[in-house]
């Protein structure tokens, strides 16, 4: 099946391909530091009330910092041409683009209305892994058995990519974010799966301090806006039928089976955590005006002419 997808010009679901195989042990972390520092060194400084260690400057969760380094030493993952790599800070909308993405690119070797459709099999998670989890996990050998096109993804940073991904210019990367407010209210309702006594108002003070998962946000927002308008090419609009928009809804995708009951590959998140409300506003439900008025503040001084405008 997956063969067969490769060759009928779409990506293979990574759980097709590798669910049953064998595969090598998770790599070792790096010795962690409890004192301040900015995680430059060997050791990592960490934050236990988030399960986070900072890493060259972002704070990242700890189980994928093995992944992240042997990515950028050049092991784990070989990139090729006609790579699709998504990026994105957490709860901004990854598992909806990685469903529409996969949808789209594996449209004819898997019609929308097929009844095996692999999203109707597996989750978008196990359709297109993220890249330092899989390596962390002792899969990395697996990414590059992928047969072309790959479809991939990543949280990492844009500085924190190796050269043979941002200088790669047979690579693609698509790009996602949100409204930042609702992107902080979303990794609360997240990170409290694992750490129930984690308040919102301790959310929101990290994520305005830079601590929040993969930030501070703003430098992991502009390292790719800021990639972004040094390159140029437009690669149109890609062919999307009715009926794929309609497989593709939040409301159809968080209502299937598949995205309801267990944990999603690799990850101790229940697969439910993954699809909450998906829409906008949210933060209006949990930010005081003071906290509204303050975050707003700290986006116009991030962003400050970056010609990106987030308010």
């Amino acid at each position: 099946m997956a063969l067969a997808s490769a060759l009928a010009g779409g990506p293979a679901a990574f759980k097709d391909v590798f669910v049953n195989s064998r595969h090598d042990p998770p790599l070792p972390l790096p010795k962690k530091d409890h004192s301040d520092g900015n995680g430059d060194g060997d050791a990592l400084t960490s934050n236990p009330m988030t399960g986070q260690c900072l890493y060259k400057g972002t704070w990242v969760m700890e189980g994928w910092i093995p992944g992240i380094v042997q990515i950028q030493n050049g092991g784990g993952f070989t990139p090729r041409p006609g790579d699709v790599i998504l990026a994105s800070p957490p709860k901004c909308g990854t598992t909806w683009l990685k469903a529409l993405a996969f949808a789209t690119m594996a449209r004819r070797a898997h019609p929308p209305a097929a009844p095996d459709h692999p999203l109707l099999r597996h989750t978008p998670h196990d359709c297109v892994p993220f890249m330092e989890v899989i390596v962390s996990g002792g899969w990395g050998n697996k990414l590059d058995a992928l047969p072309s096109p790959r479809l991939l993804s990543t949280h990492m940073p844009y500085s924190t990519l190796p050269a043979s991904i941002t200088k790669n210019p047979d690579r693609k990367i698509v790009y996602i974010c949100r409204d930042p407010k609702d992107m902080v209210v979303s990794m609360w309702h997240f990170l409290r799966y694992p750490r129930p006594n984690l308040s919102f108002n301790d959310m929101f003070e990290l994520t305005c301090e830079g601590k929040s998962l993969c930030g501070p946000f703003w430098d992991h927002i502009l390292g790719y806006w800021n990639a972004s308008k040094t390159m140029s090419g437009d690669e149109g609009q890609p062919e999307m039928t009715s009926a794929a928009v309609l497989f593709l809804s939040f409301e159809k995708l968080s209502s299937l089976k598949v995205n309801k009951a267990g944990p999603v590959v690799f990850t101790k998140y229940p697969r439910e955590s993954y699809f909450r409300r998906g829409g906008v506003g949210d933060w209006m439900n949990h930010m005081t005006p003071e906290m509204a008025h303050r975050f707003d503040a700290l986006l116009q001084s991030k962003f400050h002419g970056s010609g990106l405008d987030l308010l």
